[in-house]
């Protein structure tokens, strides 16, 4: 369960080479011993996160790492154990991964990794990987779905809002699977529903007729929702939520009525939610950065987006 309080800081990294994962396995006399983790360990003095990632991967695997990004942070509660994960990509790294405290390690599949034990904390990150950094949203119902969908060359997560269920929804759905995209639609949306695609759960959704709808189908991912203060959070405890979208972060001329929230509260949202959040308002794909610098995970807008 989730737990705000004094934490075991604990840094944990993403290893992704050829489509594979790499993974470690907890020793069987350590606590929870013989599940599968991703590689890490315990902050040590005044570490920050990528500086006790670095020394971790050295001891662990001989790597050292070069480019990392971050994912998010999950705060967990193992009896009376709090820790706060860290979770960080790595693009890049030198050496080659290999065990070097007697741990055994594994490269498996992304689409396989379902099928491997991990502590429980651990099912956010399995749930984390692939989520693309930026969601663009569609907001014209006039506005052809397919064509817009085949607009973007980078693979982006799509949300064809207030797209109503139609032949020419489903057609959008496929050109976006087709080009690489996630899609996410809603309960509206559900009968264009494709392997590929996630649900999001708006303020007017039931979440009780929204868990019914993705359990109808298998590999329904990512799930998402919004929320804009942590009451929206909590009001939605039951959904298990894959990444969350903040907003508004900026003045949107969209919802010109609401205050933004700033980067301060987004930031301090975020890292409660144990997931990753997507920054939303206002933003352009440019603003990715200064999103991850304010522990979030992307960002995702309409005007700033098309």
């Amino acid at each position: 369960m989730p737990n705000i309080g004094p934490e075991i800081q604990v840094a944990c990294a993403i290893i992704e080479s050829a489509g594979r994962i790499l993974l470690t396995q907890r020793h069987q006399d350590a606590h929870q011993g013989g599940l599968w983790e991703f590689p890490g360990g315990k902050f040590e003095g005044d570490e920050s996160p990528t500086e006790c990632l670095a020394r971790e991967l050295d001891e662990e695997l001989g790597i050292t790492p070069l480019e990392t990004r971050y994912v998010c942070q999950i705060p967990w509660q193992y009896g009376e154990k709090r820790v706060r994960l860290w979770v960080y990509e790595v693009l890049k790294f030198s050496g080659t991964p290999e065990s070097r405290e007697g741990q055994p390690v594994d490269w498996v599949a992304s689409t396989e990794l379902t099928t491997r034990q991990f502590p429980a904390a651990n099912a956010a990150i399995v749930r984390s990987i692939g989520l693309p950094r930026v969601a663009r949203f569609l907001m014209d119902p006039s506005e052809d779905s397919a064509s817009w969908a085949a607009r973007f060359e980078r693979p982006s997560l799509l949300y064809f809002r207030h797209q109503p269920p139609s032949k020419t929804l489903e057609h959008g759905v496929e050109i976006a699977l087709k080009h690489g995209h996630r899609v996410i639609l809603t309960l509206d949306q559900w009968p264009c529903f494709r392997p590929g695609c996630g649900l999001h759960v708006r303020q007017k959704d039931s979440v009780d007729d929204a868990n019914r709808a993705r359990l109808a189908f298998d590999s329904v991912w990512p799930l998402t929702a919004g929320m804009r203060c942590i009451e929206d959070w909590m009001r939605r405890a039951e959904w298990p939520a894959d990444a969350w979208f903040i907003s508004p972060v900026k003045p949107t001329a969209s919802h010109a009525e609401m205050s933004p929230l700033g980067w301060s509260v987004f930031q301090s949202l975020a890292m409660q939610t144990g997931r990753p959040c997507y920054a939303l308002g206002g933003l352009h794909p440019d603003d990715l950065n200064r999103a991850i610098d304010s522990m979030g995970y992307g960002v995702a807008g309409i005007r700033g987006f098309q």
